[in-house]
């Protein structure tokens, strides 16, 4: 029998070799989303829509305000390793983007229908760009803002095999939102917009400050890890590592809220898992997840982001080293003393009494901004001087707010104090025509009872006015789709229990302005509006300069205290009162 013919080397026909490309890069609609999303944050993007249908077999569209493609080069952008991303192998050895490869749109465009739409902010007018597998794209001018636009329709409509193990349209989105959301905790300076058949589910403007940053974390990670979680900033050796772990209270069963970026890239590494995992032994119940949204940053020369085709993982050029940080740090966090030590904060010390050291940048952070103020105050008193409720020490039992002065301390009752900002607040949009809602990026079914479910139901448009989107699903069930913005950091399902309640007690439903109002003060007495903080010094800050903008008043309107001054005579009062009532302490 004779010997088959040794078959001969022959180079792929391009169509063929970018499917087979596609099979590393494009694994699922969510697949084709990231790849797009870090291509407009690649390109300084400061906003970035994204429209979904059919959970993006249908159409995946990314538009966002970035530098934009030159036309000249919008039919190589479709071309296998063709990037403006490096052009050396320094480049590549120093990668600072997220994507860099070149093979992401000519993989995508092999295997559904691209469109790609481009506009640089000097020129005269955009240009698009439309795909033709295995043929000749076409070029044609096109109104545009600066930026870019791709268009991803029919994924794997020519590959039947791959599009068959699609999961279900509600699967696949919920892989997008998980994409969408790292590129939101990743990018905190970007505006992002997600939208699903045609429906608006996500809205997140950009986080400049502290306060915002917490804020998105909240909304993408959940109100109670934001609460629970102990913000975190170190610093040593050209090794930064900031963001915020779960304390030691909170854990999950899952890990399914450990998020971790390596210079602005989200990874799964284990290297990382492993340093965490082991910060958190002993901390945590055993068999338990630790919960965290971590940031390291490096100098990109220590870091090879260039291991894995989806570039999920990383290799340090020091391991060890990045290890023992990594898990020094966070077992400095997670043992940090959240106590407070009133004689520091008379004599004007900065910060809480802790066993572990303040971490070196927010020593920093104080110094330097204690130093600006002097400038510009030419040497005079420090800055809570011209502030009625001064300078935020620290708190008490997640529930008190203790400010300095220089006359003494303030002592704030942060829940009191939250109830009484958002109440003005809401009464002002009120007065103003409506109260601005905040989707939920996942509605929050709530168990009522039927009469109760008929009552929310029946007085829908008016709830709609008071920012809240409330839907019946079932008998005994309604759907809460968004909730005021200005109670974003409450538990929708709180709210929604409140909001029946407060309806079940008011016997006619004043329509007006007043009468709004005062409903939604019957809701606000039920909901602790900071279970959503993280309780840093900038939360608590902003809540003391909200009190100070409306003037607020030290009791609320039902007579409880919101807040109260104790100067250097209160003290020695209080101080006095304690020896009268205690026997005296030896020395010996």
């Amino acid at each position: 029998m004779t010997a088959p013919e040794p078959a001969r080397i022959h180079a792929l026909p391009e169509q063929l070799a970018n499917q087979i490309a596609a099979g590393e890069v494009v694994e699922r609609p969510a697949s084709v989303l990231k790849e797009l999303l870090e291509n407009s944050l690649d390109a300084g993007a400061g906003r970035i829509a994204v429209d979904i249908e059919r959970g993006g077999s249908r159409l995946i569209r990314v538009r966002d305000d970035g530098a934009g493609i030159h036309r000249d080069d919008l039919a190589l952008a479709l071309s296998r390793h063709a990037t403006s991303k490096i052009a050396t192998l320094d480049d590549l050895v120093n990668v600072v983007s997220l994507g860099f490869r070149g093979e992401a749109l000519p993989s995508i465009a092999s295997v559904a229908r691209l469109e790609l739409s481009s506009c640089t902010a000097e020129a005269e007018s955009g240009w698009r760009l439309v795909a033709a597998p295995g043929g000749e794209s076409t070029i044609e001018p096109v109104s545009h803002p600066p930026g870019t636009t791709v268009t991803v329709r029919d994924l794997f409509y020519n590959t039947p095999a791959r599009r068959k193990f699609l999961r279900t349209e509600k699967t696949e989105f919920r892989h997008m939102e998980d994409v969408l959301r790292r590129a939101a905790l990743s990018r905190f300076g970007c505006a992002f917009t997600l939208s699903h058949n045609n429906r608006r589910t996500l809205a997140l403007a950009v986080a400049s400050s502290d306060v915002e940053r917490a804020r998105r974390v909240a909304r993408l990670c959940g109100g109670a890890f934001i609460d629970a979680a102990l913000a975190l900033d170190f610093e040593a050796e050209g090794l930064r590592l900031h963001g915020w772990v779960g304390g030691p209270d909170y854990s999950r069963g899952a890990s399914d809220l450990q998020y971790f970026f390596v210079n602005g890239r989200m990874v799964r590494d284990n290297l990382l898992r492993h340093a965490v995992r082991h910060a958190c032994d002993g901390v945590i119940e055993r068999g338990r997840q630790p919960a965290y949204v971590l940031y390291l940053h490096l100098d990109p020369a220590e870091v090879d982001v260039n291991v894995h085709p989806g570039k999920h993982e990383v290799r340090f050029r020091d391991a060890r080293s990045v290890h023992g940080f990594i898990a020094g740090s966070l077992r400095r966090a997670l043992s940090v003393d959240q106590s407070i030590d009133v004689g520091a904060a008379l004599e004007g010390a900065p910060g809480p009494a802790a066993p572990a050291p303040v971490p070196a940048t927010r020593v920093r952070e104080h110094a330097a901004a204690y130093e600006a103020f002097r400038e510009r105050a030419g040497g005079g008193v420090p800055e809570a001087a011209e502030r009625p409720l001064g300078e935020v020490v620290q708190h008490v039992a997640r529930r008190y707010v203790i400010a300095r002065t220089p006359r003494g301390l303030i002592l704030v009752d942060a829940r009191r104090a939250c109830r009484q900002v958002a109440g003005e607040r809401l009464a002002a949009a009120i007065n103003r025509g409506g109260v601005t809602p905040r989707p939920l990026l996942v509605p929050v079914a709530v168990a009522v009872d039927a009469h109760t479910a008929d009552a929310l139901e029946g007085r829908a448009p008016v709830l709609e006015r008071l920012g809240f989107d409330l839907r019946r699903v079932a008998p005994e069930s309604v759907s809460c789709r968004g909730i005021p913005a200005a109670l974003a950091g409450a538990s929708p399902e709180a709210l929604v229990t409140a909001l029946a309640d407060a309806l079940a007690r008011t016997d006619s439903l004043d329509e007006s302005p007043a009468g709004l109002a005062a409903l939604l003060d019957l809701v606000l007495e039920r909901c602790d509006l900071t279970a959503g903080w993280s309780w840093d010094r900038a939360v608590m800050a902003e809540l003391l300069r909200d009190l100070e903008q409306l003037d607020a008043a030290a009791f609320t309107g039902r007579g409880e205290r919101v807040w109260r001054a104790l100067d250097a005579e209160d003290i020695a009062a209080l101080l006095a009162e304690e020896r009268r009532v205690a026997p005296p302490v030896s020395a010996f």
